[in-house]
Formats: structure tokens, C-alpha cells, sequence
């Protein structure tokens, strides 16, 4: 099943990742202006590190592109643990849990453990705990491991899951972690029918809209599912992964009593985790191995049309 819509450049994605940062600045004052002030210093990790205690990794376009490893990147999480660094990978992934993210990961040549690892899934429940929508029926939109591992209350409040007893109109949300199974499928089927009964709320526990392929080609994932959902219906969205706070607040909680300003997100992407990261008070540095591979002297265009500025710029993590 391969129905995903074509994404022909990163351009396409900048009026819906305008929609993010629309939300964020909202709810954040002040952020506009910090957005546009990061000085985008070219550094190596190595370099920025020393000013920092804690360093976050997004996976996909950091740690590795598929199945190809970023070369050095195995290599500069061990530099970073030799200076004493706590490292976590912080991930918008909620279609695998943290022991097969481990997995997978080991098998390109990273030494991690589950406790490295915060994925936007494992910030679903917290998030649905703490708001209206508690002990409430929704529809997921993910793989198998969503279902049994991230979403709560499966057996009780997932309209969807097999054998529920609960009928699909009573969902009062969609629960949106995976599209690998959306598209063309039972999935798609089952929002489609949903919303043409009733509007509801998209719960986003994976905001992005594409992710690059080794062959430079963008395939769209669940952000982008969601954001068709939400122009052909007039939803709301909420998120939770990267770059809104959900996900960040579980970062945060893990490490108390460090200030803000010692955390350091690197990403691939601006809209994600830059932009998320300045929401919360962290620094940004933007790796130029994932998303923004090959834009070169055009970086300094694509951040000024997207309104975000890293702190700092690295071509990659062994660069």
C-alpha cells in the first residue's frame, strides 16, 4: 500500500510548516523575534557541547537517513558521553516503541538504551491525561506498535481497534501517530467516514510533514496526513511531537534542575525541532544532514522565508 500524495520540493511544505509556527508564536511571547535573531554560527558539536548539559538528537536526518548511517554519528554520541554529556534522542517516531527504536538503531552501530530515547508517542498519554480529551473515545491512525504501546486505554476508548464494542461515531477525537498504514486503507476509511458524520480534533503525536529519502525524494508522514484531514474538513490540530511542548516537557522532566538554557536540540529541521526548541528556552543548532542537505548558500533564503534561525549550524554530527 503506497497511496502517500508526492511532495515535489521543500518549498511545498513551507505554508503548512508556517501553520506551526503560527501556533507556537501565539502561545509563546516573544518568540517571533527570537526566531529571527539566531545567528546560525557554523561550529562542529564537538565545539558547542562544552557549553551545554544536555544534548538532544533528533533521529531521522541526524542519526541516520533510513538505513544509512550519518557517517561519525555513532562515533559523536560517544565523544559527547566521554565529555560527561547526558544525550537523549528525541524523536517525532510514534509508530515504533523505544525497545525496537533501540533496536534498530543498534543494528546501524548506535550504543543506546530505552532510557536515551524520548519519542513523541511516549508524550500521548501524559498530553491526553491532562485535557479534555481524558477517558474520551478516539480513532487511532497508526501502526501496531501505536496502538500497544502509546495509546491509551486501547481496550476501552480506541473506536477502532478490533473488536471494540464502541461504535466508529462515538470517537471524539482522531489519535494521529503513524500514516504508514493510513493511506488507501482501512484507516483513511475509517477518518473519512468519521468526519462526514462529525467534526473532531486531531490529536498529532508525530507533526512532521515529510521525511528525505537517501535518493533526495520527500515522503510525506503523518503531519501531512494530518494537515489534508484538517483543510478538507476545517479541524483543529493539536500537537504533540516536535516542535510543540508535549514532547519537550518529557525531556524537561527527566532532567530537573537543569536551566533551560543547558539543553541543546539538534536537528534537520527548522520547523520542527529549531522552532520547538526556541519555544522552549533551549538552544538550536541545525544539522545540515537530513532536510536541509544541500541548500548550501541558499540557507540563509530558506531561513529568513521561514522565519527561523538556528543558533548555530554544523554540517552534520561527525562534521
Amino acid at each position: 500500500m503506497n497511496n502517500k500524495p508526492r511532495i515535489d520540493s521543500q518549498e511545498a511544505l513551507t505554508p503548512r510548516y508556517a501553520h506551526y509556527r503560527r501556533m507556537l508564536c501565539a502561545s509563546h511571547p516573544g518568540l517571533d523575534l527570537r526566531l529571527r535573531q539566531g545567528r546560525m554560527i557554523r561550529s562542529t558539536l564537538a565545539e558547542l557541547a562544552s557549553r551545554f548539559d544536555v544534548i538532544l538528537l533528533d533521529a531521522f536526518g541526524v542519526l541516520n537517513l533510513g538505513e544509512q548511517v550519518i557517517p561519525g554519528a555513532p562515533e559523536a554520541i560517544t565523544g559527547l558521553r566521554a565529555q560527561g554529556k547526558a544525550v537523549r534522542v528525541v524523536s517525532n517516531n510514534a509508530s515504533q516503541s523505544p525497545a525496537n527504536m533501540v533496536d534498530r538503531l543498534k543494528k546501524m552501530g548506535f550504543d543506546l538504551t530505552v532510557e536515551e530515547i524520548v519519542s513523541s508517542g511516549m508524550a500521548v498519554i501524559p498530553y491526553i491525561e491532562n485535557s479534555i480529551h481524558r477517558n474520551r473515545p478516539y480513532l487511532l491512525v497508526g501502526s501496531d506498535d501505536s496502538a500497544g504501546v502509546y495509546a491509551p486505554c486501547p481496550e476501552s476508548l480506541m473506536v477502532n481497534r478490533p473488536g471494540s464494542t464502541l461504535a466508529l461515531e462515538e470517537a471524539e477525537s482522531i489519535l494521529i501517530c503513524s500514516n504508514r498504514e493510513y493511506h488507501g486503507g482501512q484507516q483513511e476509511q475509517d477518518a473519512l467516514r468519521l468526519l462526514t458524520h462529525k467534526k473532531v480534533p486531531l490529536l498529532l503525536a508525530n507533526p512532521d510533514l515529510a521525511t528525505p529519502k537517501p535518493d533526495g525524494r520527500l515522503e510525506a508522514v503523518a503531519g501531512y496526513a494530518a494537515f489534508d484531514l484538517a483543510e478538507t474538513f476545517g479541524l483543529t490540530i493539536e500537537g504533540i511531537g516536535k516542535p510543540f511542548p508535549p514532547i519537550f516537557q518529557e525531556v524537561i522532566r527527566r532532567f530537573p534542575g537543569v536551566p533551560r538554557e543547558r539543553f541543546l536540540m539538534v536537528g534537520d529541521t527548522l520547523d520542527t525541532d529549531v522552532l520547538g526548541a526556541a519555544a522552549m528556552g533551549f538552544a538550536s543548532c541545525l544539522a545540515l544532514s537530513g532536510a536541509c542537505a544541500g541548500w548550501g548558500d541558499s540557507l540563509e533564503n530558506l531561513c529568513d522565508v521561514r522565519g527561523i534561525r538556528p543558533d548555530s549550524v554544523i554540517s552534520s554530527l561527525g562534521g
